[in-house]
């Protein structure tokens, strides 16, 4: 619709009118709003693309504009054919379960973790599908939706909302009975929320989706880590400003109409607290534990599945936070220092074994094709180098013990500064590798991406509300 009355620019005053009372039409400030979106073929990716095209016109002219845009089919055989609600539906149900997913494959190449440009990544963010309708959430279960949303991308809005679905379900069926009820569904495992996420990252890892992965891992660690502490916490007031600067606070953040958290602005951090007045009417800092990691997910498979390195990078990162979870992580640094420590014993006493660790290193690095970027090097052996490099390794990895939490920022700002300093690593590379539960396709560049990933990951939430 060209100078309709859809949008009319006053080209004097720079106004919009939707009246057509408009003094001066001008055709390229002026142009309509579209009538329909259209396609020349009813193939998947043709289909695929109209979705897409009508999620990115709704950034451009707004979601109650395109809400009902009438999208349509036109071919000389068959004229005009009208994509209805109901088709669009079973297009969606189609996708999720018999379609190989796909991206955009005009942007692809250019939102990967190595070469992601600006403009192809905004246009990748307006194309994300809104789930949220209610005749998709009727029509779709949440397995079926993640694999939409992991597959071939959903708004942050819809993602979280079927995370939520997901952990409330959980809720539900643990709290009732100690999920032990005979109503509870048979088919429940009471991991609900990590099964919906599985679907969705194997989705991402068949379409190669790496920023897709890396968000719906980043949502997870939001939806799941929520405080219970700060939710139990009731009736907080920050009205007395002189109280709250006694306390150092500078800033508050609404959690809801009765809870606020604190975010330090001189320190620009978020602090783990509560302000809540007490009996005698006194603001007070109720400390709150920081949140723990995410329950674990399965990621074995998809790690194998997958040679990218941005897939491995989230995947990695998953099984990061799965190893700080369960405790393994914890486990494997006391095994590794005393593996170290009794090698530097050996090694100091001996060149010779020193030599015979040399030639083992070689054999493994050409056998197993570990991610080295270099070659072990002789004469770090030869000399005292070797020995240096890892009884600094395993100082440092006793200073990441001693941060007293295995569940915390702490532990992975410090195995990240062990990475960070690594040059040529061989055994102190598999032995972190070891720590994490990462198998040898993990060079220093994949594990040092993978911690930051999982690093975002605990401390994105604290963020994201301050922002809030």
């Amino acid at each position: 619709r060209v100078g309709g009355i859809g949008r009319l620019v006053d080209v004097v005053t720079k106004e919009e009118h939707y009246d057509g009372n408009c003094k001066g039409r001008s055709l390229t400030q002026g142009v309509g709003l579209p009538v329909a979106l259209f396609v020349r073929s009813a193939t998947y990716g043709h289909l695929i693309a109209l979705l897409r095209t009508r999620a990115r016109c709704a950034h451009a002219f707004g979601t109650e504009v395109m809400k009902d845009m009438p999208l349509i089919l036109i071919t000389p055989q068959d004229g005009v054919k009208v994509l209805t609600k109901k088709m669009e539906q079973e297009l969606l149900k189609i996708a999720a379960r018999d379609l190989n997913p796909f991206q955009n494959t005009s942007i692809a190449y250019k939102t990967t973790m190595e070469n992601t440009c600006k403009e192809q990544l905004q246009q990748k963010m307006d194309e994300l599908l809104d789930l949220d309708d209610d005749n998709i959430q009727q029509m779709l279960t949440p397995e079926e939706r993640a694999r939409i949303a992991g597959g071939f991308g959903a708004t942050d809005e819809s993602t979280v909302s079927l995370l939520m679905e997901a952990k409330r379900m959980d809720t539900a069926m643990d709290s009732v009975d100690g999920s032990k009820n005979l109503h509870t569904p048979q088919n429940h495992n009471g991991n609900h929320l990590q099964d919906i996420v599985n679907e969705g990252l194997a989705c991402a890892v068949r379409s190669s989706d790496y920023h897709t992965a890396r968000q719906l891992l980043i949502l997870y660690s939001l939806v799941a880590t929520q405080s219970k502490e700060i939710d139990s916490l009731k009736n907080s007031d920050e009205s007395d400003s002189s109280a709250r600067e006694e306390l150092g606070i500078t800033h508050i953040v609404d959690i809801s109409d009765s809870k606020r958290r604190s975010f330090d602005t001189n320190k620009g951090n978020f602090c783990d607290a509560v302000v809540k007045r007490n009996e005698r009417g006194e603001l007070k800092q109720h400390t709150v534990p920081a949140p723990p990691p995410p329950p674990p997910l399965d990621t074995d498979r998809l790690r194998s599945a997958t040679n990218s390195d941005g897939l491995l990078a989230v995947l990695g990162a998953a099984q990061v936070l799965r190893a700080m979870q369960d405790g393994g992580a914890k486990k494997r640094v006391y095994e590794c220092i005393s593996a170290i420590d009794e090698w530097v014993d050996h090694g100091q006493n001996s060149v010779a074994f020193r030599l015979s660790s040399w030639r083992d290193q070689l054999a493994a690095q050409a056998d197993l094709k570990i991610a080295m970027e270099h070659d072990s090097s002789f004469m770090a052996f030869v000399s005292n180098k070797a020995i240096t490099n890892r009884k600094q390794f395993a100082r440092k990895l006793e200073t990441a013990v001693s941060t007293g939490s295995f569940q915390g920022l702490e532990f992975l700002q410090a195995i990240h500064e062990i990475v960070s300093r690594m040059h040529s690593p061989c055994l102190r590379l598999e032995l972190l590798q070891f720590v994490l539960g990462l198998d040898n396709r993990f060079s220093v560049a994949h594990l040092a991406r993978s911690v930051e990933l999982a690093i975002s990951c605990l401390s994105m939430r604290a963020t994201t509300t301050a922002q809030n």
